[in-house]
């Protein structure tokens, strides 16, 4: 630990409360009474005994393995007196089992009666960073062998301070979902991943091979903790005879709930839910408008809509450009954006005359496109091929190239000015005779696509 670390004032940690990142507290807890008594290797077993042995706790029981998984399934819960876990930890080769304690209490403010570790309190203390008020939880965590944890998240704050031994905990952001497949909502256990991290069926969950690409990994050794955010995923790997001591309290986000503004953040969070999953819908090898995407364009897709990317947005890429673009034609279009203005009116002519273009290249256009080259290329429609330009709109998109288009324009108005962009579109929808229809056409295939995400794969993929 440097010298000149020092815990963070209450103020500092609100600051880091509010960031939501994990952060490691080296020594925090070395002042601890509990960090000397409970030190096995100076008899600190045999002073939990005495001090908390008569009390019933429950311990999670594996026969397979010294994994835990968040499924019930996957393990027994037996109660014991903390007195014979203890003894357990002494004698670890004399179990063929697993045994784990989790989350047994110190404290609860929920609970009117006394929790059974209670009496370890008195050697333990708070961290000087945290509310007293908020707290609402302080469980113990201790391991007889080494063990290690599911991947899950908490709907808490939780500071983790490792008492003895040396917890690794890998941890993703919420974001990192979609890699992670979370239990279904109505589950029992819909904090937990599907997938089994030891042993990972990539064809099952083919999106988990990219997971550690998104995780980082803290080491906390004793006398150390950690702070870990509600809704962070995390996976604990415990070195035998750790004992561990943890405190939960709710966000700030969290403390917003259960008021009569539920049903109005549900409404939101769901919006924004179904905005960021309507792309992943094509992970699935579905086929979307009776058109089988190729991977290439599924793939783009999800980086784009769910984790941000943008492979065409450029911060020097100048969009104020529309004055002049009157006197834009064929021969003004780089080669490959002729190539795709092409490939529009090839497309456009075959909608016109009830055809059906199967591989939705107009589609592909949209997506492989940066925002300046296909604004080039509808102004070129506008003054060389309006009728062509006019049938786009209102016969020849698709659902998935409306949801497109639609997101281009956003970008295009992401990275140019209010003027430029408001003249751009007073060209495109120049062509039309009225621009409201055309709009229409736009919203209603973009609704069109958006139905096709239906609400259980929404809950499914949260």
């Amino acid at each position: 630990m440097a010298e000149n670390w020092r815990p963070p004032s209450r103020d500092e940690f609100r600051e880091m409360e509010a960031r939501n990142i994990p952060v490691v507290f080296p020594g925090i807890l070395r002042q601890w009474p509990a960090f000397e008594r409970w030190n096995p290797a100076t008899g600190g077993v045999e002073h939990l005994k005495e001090i908390a042995g008569e009390p019933l706790v429950q311990a999670m029981v594996s026969t397979d393995g010294s994994t835990f998984f968040g499924d019930i399934r996957s393990h027994e819960r037996v109660a014991l007196p903390f007195r014979e876990y203890l003894d357990m930890v002494l004698s670890p080769g004399e179990h063929n089992d697993h045994f784990y304690l989790a989350q047994v209490k110190i404290y609860s403010c929920y609970s009117t009666e006394k929790p059974p570790l209670a009496s370890l309190e008195s050697e333990i203390s708070l961290p000087e960073f945290l509310d007293e008020d908020a707290v609402s939880n302080i469980n113990l965590w201790m391991s007889s062998t080494s063990s290690r944890s599911s991947i899950h998240y908490d709907p808490y704050h939780n500071v983790l301070g490792v008492v003895t031994g040396q917890k690794k905990v890998t941890l993703w952001p919420p974001d990192a979902a979609p890699y992670l497949y979370p239990k279904p909502l109505y589950g029992e256990a819909s904090n937990h991943s599907e997938v089994n991290f030891v042993e990972p069926d990539y064809q099952k969950y083919p999106r988990f091979r990219d997971a550690s690409k998104h995780s980082r990994v803290l080491v906390v050794d004793a006398g150390s903790a950690v702070f870990i955010p509600e809704g962070w995923f995390h996976q604990v790997d415990s070195a035998a005879l750790t004992i561990a001591v943890n405190f939960w309290w709710a966000s700030k986000q969290s403390c917003a709930f259960d008021t009569p503004m539920d049903a109005y953040y549900l409404r939101r969070i769901l919006v924004r839910l179904a905005n960021l999953l309507l792309f992943s819908s094509l992970l699935d090898a579905e086929k979307v408008n009776k058109q089988q995407l190729p991977m290439q364009f599924t793939y783009i897709v999800l980086q784009r809509s769910m984790l941000g990317w943008n492979p065409h947005v450029d911060v020097e890429i100048d969009l104020d450009d529309v004055q002049g673009a009157e006197d834009l034609t064929v021969n003004s279009l780089s080669p490959l954006e002729t190539k795709q203005l092409h490939v529009i009116l090839s497309c456009v002519a075959v909608a016109v005359n009830n055809g059906n273009c199967e591989d939705d290249p107009i589609a592909s256009v949209f997506l492989n496109t940066s925002p300046r080259s296909l604004r080039r290329i509808f102004l070129t429609m506008v003054t060389t091929f309006p009728r062509s330009l006019e049938a786009l709109v209102l016969h020849a998109l698709s659902p998935v190239a409306a949801e497109l288009l639609t997101k281009q324009f956003e970008e295009m108005d992401s990275i140019a000015s209010e003027a430029s962009q408001a003249e751009f579109y007073k060209r495109f929808y120049s062509v039309f005779d009225d621009s409201s229809v055309a709009m229409a056409a736009l919203l209603d295939r973009k609704e069109a696509f958006a139905s096709k995400v239906k609400i259980l794969k929404l809950f499914r993929c949260c």
